[in-house]
């Protein structure tokens, strides 16, 4: 969902550009900016232009700055107060949604004049300057979030936040995700499951200049492989008993976009022959057909798999694996990561009590111990299922130890070996404390009632106070 609203927008505009005014197509408006159709060499200004908008009773101009431009469509973002936006741009918007009669969130109908979206509850009057304001630090929250390296990193959607880091192995892979965005070589992603393989394709994909097309993902250990080479390639009608119709493969779908080759250590031999043969000229064709095709795909690849001891055993192509070795990304499993296994679990916490309507506040310390020291075999899907099973069993405000099922011959022998969270005694202490001070409370700290209250002697009760430094004077 948007939380700019954005609606069609065919008129003619103008740019203040190289000197002087030149005409372009809208495509479409949103609060923030326009995009347009304009020719590549009209305008090589890359920096702040200005842009005349057509209104009803006078032309508006805007300054304005180009943010993406490629081929023959531009994005120009509005560099103006919240105030003018407003006035101008959200006015603009408001008055079309009003003639369209349908959200720009959610695209049900709106009623006459309704200020909010009776379906998803979201706001339609964008001539109020408070509310552009909100959307404009969200929008740039959102930017500075993406693009500082001092802070968590995620991955723009919210079905993939689950990609976060600020370590520095993390660091590291998201300045690599920005740079392997801006070329068109293949990728090789390695890791262990479960460590966001897929989201870091995902992340490159929606970096790049092909953001727009479409991202196809194939997982090649869960097809068999004797229909691989159809998912990949498509086939002719006729092509084999059953093949009823033509089929387009995944190749062929992604193009123009990004075809991300999960698990390519599975791939049989046959079709690692075909894949390198696309790789070289481009071109694929069908089963059972000869017609040939090219297809403008860009591959990236995932393995949890020793690539270089497949092809030391002859189960995968040499070739083939220098093909898609030109760019790598080695992930970090979780138990590698730091405090940032800490900083997933609060986040999938917050975000798995929202789903169940559950007032629940964080961890306990111990149960934050264990997070931190568990070596997650699993990785972060893993600790997605731990922390989502906690939410739905906990009946407390803080998820502990006992909610989290995990196996505790997992956890570092470090931790153990210091105590922390499997401690006996510092459990018996805690617990003991505990006791006295609410004894003391209720009592008003009259040692023979505290006694009474505990089922200990008078004694007992002194050494326990000057134990855990509880004084008499305190009340």
């Amino acid at each position: 969902m948007r939380l700019a609203p954005r609606i069609p927008f065919s008129e003619t505009v103008y740019i203040k550009c190289n000197g002087g005014w030149i005409k372009a197509k809208g495509v479409d408006l949103s609060l923030f900016g326009v995009k347009i159709q304009v020719a590549d060499d009209e305008c090589d200004d890359k920096k702040s232009v200005k842009l005349k908008l057509p209104l009803k009773s006078k032309p508006a101009v805007l300054n304005g700055r180009f943010y993406r431009k490629e081929s023959d469509k531009a994005v120009i973002l509005f560099e103006e107060h919240e105030s003018i936006l407003a006035d101008i741009v959200g006015r603009l918007l408001t008055d079309s949604l009003r003639k369209i009669k349908r959200c720009p969130y959610c695209r049900k109908t709106i009623r006459d004049g309704a200020d909010r979206c009776g379906h998803c509850g979201m706001p339609l009057d964008f001539s109020k300057r408070d509310l552009v304001s909100t959307l404009k630090q969200i929008r740039i929250g959102d930017l500075l979030l993406r693009r500082t390296k001092e802070t968590p990193e995620e991955d723009r959607t919210e079905e993939r936040k689950e990609f976060i880091g600020t370590c520095p192995q993390m660091k590291k892979v998201f300045d690599l995700i920005r740079k392997y965005a801006s070329t068109d070589y293949p990728v090789l992603i390695l890791g262990e499951t479960g460590t966001g393989k897929e989201l870091t394709a995902r992340a490159i994909h929606e970096r790049s200049s092909r953001r727009d097309k479409p991202f196809i993902a194939i997982n090649c250990a869960a097809i068999p492989k004797e229909l691989i080479e159809a998912e990949l390639f498509g086939f002719e009608k006729g092509a084999f008993t059953g093949a009823d119709r033509r089929k387009k493969g995944k190749v062929e779908l992604a193009d123009g976009g990004t075809l991300f080759l999960d698990e390519i250590g599975e791939l049989p031999q046959e079709a690692q022959a075909k894949l390198l043969r696309f790789l070289e000229d481009f071109t694929i064709e069908r089963l059972g057909g000869t017609q040939t095709i090219r297809c403008d795909v860009r591959i990236i690849a995932a393995t949890n798999r020793d690539l270089e001891e497949l092809v030391e055993k002859g189960e995968f192509r040499e070739d083939l694996y220098y093909r898609l070795k030109v760019l790598t990304i080695h992930l970090p499993p979780l138990r590698e990561r730091g405090d940032d296994v800490v900083i997933m679990a609060k986040y999938f916490l917050k975000k798995f009590a929202k789903e169940q309507d559950k007032d629940i506040i964080g961890f306990t310390n111990e149960a934050l111990e264990l997070i931190k020291n568990y070596s997650w075999p699993g990785n972060v899907r893993e600790l997605i299922n731990v922390i989502r099973k906690a939410v739905v069993l906990t009946d407390r405000k803080y998820v502990d130890v006992e909610d989290l099922d995990i196996d505790a011959s997992k956890v570092s022998s470090s931790v153990v070996s210091k105590g922390g969270i499997f401690n006996l005694r510092e459990h018996i202490d805690r617990i003991e404390r505990d006791l006295l001070e609410k004894a003391y409370r209720i009592t008003g700290g009259n040692i023979s009632r505290m006694a009474a209250m505990l089922g200990v002697s008078r004694p007992t009760i002194y050494k326990l106070m000057e134990k855990h430094r509880i004084s008499q004077n305190s009340r």
